[in-house]
């Protein structure tokens, strides 16, 4: 419906274009942003307002605008395309590829975002793929001398110069004046031997931009190939007094320097070339460390490729892009790098280390133990050794073996957070809690763990169970997955018990089903302001300060509920049973560490199906590769329908058993006290103990465990037996 208002900003905007289309951008933007100020939501204000801010160089004001349009219009291709323009002028070209991947998915006509997108790919050194880009961009609109000088760039870093110098020549038809192309077709002719003609394309540029340095440097190198030893010091001499801290230009001197036999300036200009080039590397690894730190991987092994293309005989240099592509789960080409780093310094302890972790990030936990065990001989005093050692050998389910490796590190170094939140993880699963719990507390000291990146920082102190809470407020808050929040929640009510007013923040996708847990005062989602508040504990602490032992857990269940309404919703829809109604869930978040071992590949399970049961997809997000095996099992699929953990709560109320993977539905079907299967993977995390089939957590849930690590038919085929007995 139309209102005044928004016809108000309607005219406003339009006043906004008509200036926009007449250049005028200071009187356009106070226009669209009147509009705004009546229609905070309208969208072409919107993104004309990220036009003008683009147009005017504030390219992060731009971005923000473009990302308010697609708060708005998800769907908006142009406004993805925009988005990846702005986020290339600021050089965030791994997000800029993604804006750019967004747009094409919505509009693949799109010429403009075809060029943009090769132009970043050029910048990240991934010249074949830029090529392609190029060459859509060209099919749509073979009129673009810009594409087709580009796709001259791209081909000349493939090292194709005849299709280079074909590419030139067709921007140049188009646009005579492309001096890019010009120098583009000069280098591609020298790569072909033709040295005249290659002469007058670089005489070309230089007479069309005098002051392109690249050109004189590139007809220098000419130069010195045709035997003008003087002429390409001229040249290199014009590039240097444009750009005076080119090391390549200085390096190309120093040579053609030595043919003059004048060694005294060619060893002024190479140690200059030498300077320069470490000072280009220095600087290049400084940004690639910073952009790791900050978590943008793909960035700093961009940045760190380019200071190993000046020098490759770094092995530090190797190993920290090793460790950003591990960050950016570019497994392969990581252990790669680590590899050059190893070969050039094989005694380097730490190399080996890195090398463990990509290795075990990879799956490959019997390389990794290897590599460990390299670090421990290499550097026999080192801590970080041990306790690497020792987890890959936890993996490997050699328990006792990793416990004593904790044990050493901690002997080294006492407060090795890691190797004690280590240590604690496998006293939990022993169940012996008195010293598990203590050592679980080091999550937060252990800096390589995401939890302690995710630290909460409140002025108001942690409470420990022994402060009183007679007549105080304390805040209880979610710290890890949904399933931990679920199978925590449960102390809440204690805590109550005791005389506090009881405020819990979870993910918002929790919030209406927390709403059914007894004792608290107010559920707030995560991210919402905070009221006023004495204490506050994570909730994965509460354990601790319960003093929880396997024989005092408080697992009465259900101590969460679904809603009524929504139950009867369920049984609607259903319809009369006629058959047992099992709900399934074979994987979880796939950014969870461990989803490797505990989420089951879907065709492992299709046996299952085949019992007389109905089945139900209890799966909230369906991943793309099994969406096709999945449309073909008699399977009922209603992830449209659940939008939160309160709707799937109250589809699990009306099934006769859940069968799960280790995944928050294992956790929520427990705490409704319903009946569940869940299948673990071994090793078996923490809270499902060694051995036993039942849960002191939960005392509805079966537990069925694989014999051997990863092998999961076994398990499966049992599962898929003991269904068909179901009445």
């Amino acid at each position: 419906m139309t209102t005044p208002h928004s016809s108000q900003a309607d005219q406003l905007f339009a006043q906004g274009l008509q200036f926009h289309g007449q250049g005028d951008l200071a009187q356009a933007m106070q226009a669209y942003e009147q509009a705004l100020k009546l229609a905070p939501q309208h969208i072409d204000a919107l993104y004309h307002v990220g036009i003008v801010g683009f147009q005017t160089g504030n390219f992060e004001m731009a971005a923000g605008f473009f990302r308010s349009v697609l708060a708005l219009a998800p769907d908006d291709a142009a406004a993805h395309s925009n988005l990846g323009n702005a986020l290339k002028e600021q050089q965030q070209l791994e997000e800029a590829l993604d804006s750019y991947e967004r747009a094409l998915a919505l509009n693949a006509a799109d010429a403009d975002t075809w060029f943009n997108r090769g132009a970043v790919l050029l910048a990240v050194a991934r010249p074949q793929d830029a090529l392609h880009s190029f060459e859509q961009a060209l099919t749509l609109n073979d009129a673009d001398d810009q594409a087709w000088q580009q796709r001259a760039a791209a081909l000349r870093q493939l090292g194709q110069h005849a299709p280079s110098l074909e590419s030139a020549e067709q921007a140049l038809a188009i646009n005579p004046q492309n001096v890019e192309a010009h120098n583009l077709r000069g280098v591609a002719l020298h790569a072909l031997g033709r040295l005249e003609d290659a002469s007058q394309s670089l005489q070309q540029a230089l007479a069309l931009v005098p002051e392109y340095a690249e050109a004189h440097h590139n007809l220098g190198l000419l130069m010195a190939t045709a035997g003008q030893p003087a002429d390409a010091l001229y040249c290199y001499d014009q590039a240097l007094a444009l750009q005076p801290q080119w090391h390549e230009a200085h390096a190309s001197r120093a040579a053609v320097l030595r043919q003059l036999e004048r060694r005294d300036d060619a060893q002024r200009a190479e140690a200059t070339a030498n300077k320069l080039r470490r000072e280009q590397v220095a600087a290049y690894r400084r940004h690639g460390e910073e952009q790791l730190a900050q978590g943008r991987a793909a960035a700093a092994a961009r940045h760190v490729a380019a200071a190993l293309r000046l020098d490759e005989g770094d092995a530090a240099l190797w190993q920290l892009h090793a460790r950003a592509l591990n960050a950016a789960a570019q497994r392969d080409a990581a252990l790669a790098s680590i590899d050059r780093a190893v070969a050039l310094k094989r005694d380097a302890a730490e190399f080996h280390l890195t090398r463990g972790v990509i290795l075990r990030a990879a799956g490959r936990y019997d390389e990794a133990l290897h590599s460990y065990e390299q670090v421990v001989r290499l550097a026999p005093h080192n801590t970080a050794g041990y306790t690497n050692l020792g987890s890959v050998q936890d993996q490997l389910g050699l328990a006792d073996q990793a416990m004593a490796n904790y044990e050493r590190a901690i002997a080294l170094d006492a407060g090795n957070a890691l190797a004690r939140w280590n240590r604690g993880l496998v006293h939990l699963r022993r169940g012996d809690y008195q010293q598990g719990w203590r050592d679980y507390e080091y999550r937060w000291k252990a800096e390589t763990l995401d939890l302690h990146k995710k630290q909460r920082d409140f002025r108001q102190p942690m409470w420990t169970g022994r402060e009183p809470l007679a007549g105080k407020t304390i805040l209880l808050h979610a710290e890890q997955g949904f399933g931990d929040a679920i199978q925590a929640c449960r102390y809440a009510p204690l805590v109550a018990q005791r005389g506090a007013t009881v405020i819990l923040e979870v993910r918002p996708a929790l919030v209406a089903l927390m709403g059914t847990l007894d004792g608290v005062s107010r559920i707030v989602a995560k991210g919402k302001p905070l009221p006023s508040f004495d204490y506050h504990i994570p909730l994965m602490s509460l354990p601790l300060a319960f003093g929880t032992r396997l024989d005092s857990i408080p697992a009465a269940t259900p101590y969460l509920a679904p809603d009524a309404d929504k139950v009867a919703h369920w049984r609607a829809a259903l319809g009369p049973r006629t058959r047992p109604r099992v709900g399934v869930a074979w994987s979880g978040s796939a950014d969870n560490q461990n989803d490797r071992n505990r989420s089951l590949p879907l065709p492992l399970l299709a046996a299952l199906f085949d019992a007389p049961c109905d089945f139900i997809s209890l799966q909230k997000d369906v991943r793309p590769g099994d969406q096709a095996l999945l449309d073909t099992l008699p399977v009922l699929q209603v992830a449209d329908q659940l939008h939160d953990f309160a709707d799937t709560a109250a589809l699990c109320a009306v099934l006769d058993l859940v069968i799960t993977v280790d995944t928050s539905v294992a956790h929520l079907a427990g705490a409704l006290g319903l009946p569940v299967w869940i299948m673990l993977q071994r090793p078996f995390e923490w809270r499902w103990l060694e051995q036993g089939a039942s849960s002191p957590w939960y005392p509805t849930a079966t537990l069925y465990r694989q014999a051997q690590r990863g092998d999961w038919a076994p398990l499966v085929a049992q599962v898929a037996a003991d269904v068909r007995q179901l009445r």
